[in-house]
């Protein structure tokens, strides 16, 4: 495992590569680590962060603490004995948790769950609407709000569709593309949902085990059954899996995938932001999580920019 000035070293490299200049936070942490290597002590602990911090005279003290609680997020991914500071809700304290980055085969078990549900009808639309928000990075509100007639098939005939978002957080509908295989599965669910319920009690796409619309108490009790059968409920060394990290996981897995088939991270942002339906490029950047995965794909794109420059 890398030590923690490595750790540094990567994470503000990536931070900046998408965007973040950090030159306060820089200087901040770099004066954190010395003080770590000099204390001799190797992992971020909470009591460690807050006696770094109180060095400082009162206005600055919450600040630098925040700015150790974003780092040690990051090296959370590396090193799972890391306790991230919490600042107990007073100035820079809106501790948001620690998202979980799903990998192709978390999203499968969870799937696989949700296909073990009961009633029938229930585990479809839980795959399917599981499925949806994986390949979209919709809102589970969205998703949930969903009707028949938003979803509508590409006039190019080749299969694919889209789905008319119009229930949003910021009032702003928005068109997102569906590829053809979403479209299939989404087709399939809906047959065997009006087989079930012939005679319709709401015109929602996903509809709970009574076939009406899935209410949002229902979606979070669900899915916390979902994730306990998936393993996925969380340990003092990993999150519990939430549906909003459905959202976190596309923002950062479509990013990692666009940087390494050669694509600028400055040009993908604002498309991402409107694919995700964010005002602006400035709040998709919470969303990207500094896994060890994203900074391997900057590192290897800042490596191939700077082999250049001779």
């Amino acid at each position: 495992m890398n030590g923690l000035r490595d750790l540094l070293d990567d994470y503000l490299a990536t931070r900046r590569a998408l965007g973040f200049k950090l030159t306060a936070p820089g200087k901040a942490l770099d004066g954190f680590v010395g003080w770590m290597e000099e204390a001799g002590e190797p992992t971020i602990r909470r009591d460690l962060a807050t006696a770094w911090a109180a060095q400082f005279s009162r206005g600055t003290v919450l600040e630098r603490l925040n700015y150790v609680r974003q780092f040690a997020e990051h090296v959370a991914w590396f090193d799972p004995a890391t306790e991230v500071p919490i600042l107990d809700g007073r100035p820079y304290g809106a501790h948001r948790p620690r998202p979980l980055i799903f990998t192709s085969d978390q999203i499968d078990t969870l799937l696989a769950a949700a296909g073990r549900l009961t009633p029938q009808v229930r585990a479809a639309s839980w795959q399917t609407l599981l499925g949806l928000l994986t390949v979209t990075g919709m809102r589970i509100s969205e998703a949930r709000n969903l009707n028949d007639d938003d979803i509508t098939l590409d006039e190019s005939g080749d299969g694919s569709g889209w789905a008319r978002v119009t229930d949003t957080k910021f009032g702003k509908s928005r068109l997102v593309p569906l590829r053809k295989s979403t479209m299939t599965a989404i087709c399939r669910y809906q047959r065997l949902r009006d087989k079930t319920f012939p005679v319709r009690k709401t015109t929602a796409v996903f509809v709970a085990r009574r076939g009406t619309r899935i209410a949002r108490s229902t979606a979070g009790n669900t899915f916390r059954e979902i994730r306990e059968a998936a393993g996925l409920a969380g340990s003092p060394a990993a999150p519990a899996a939430r549906l909003h990290d459905f959202r976190h996981s596309f923002a950062t897995t479509t990013l990692i995938g666009h940087i390494r088939t050669g694509g600028d991270v400055d040009q993908m942002m604002p498309v991402l932001s409107a694919f995700l339906g964010h005002v602006g490029p400035e709040a998709t950047y919470w969303y990207l999580s500094n896994t060890p995965e994203l900074a391997a794909a900057l590192a290897e794109r800042i490596h191939a920019n700077g082999a250049g420059d001779e």
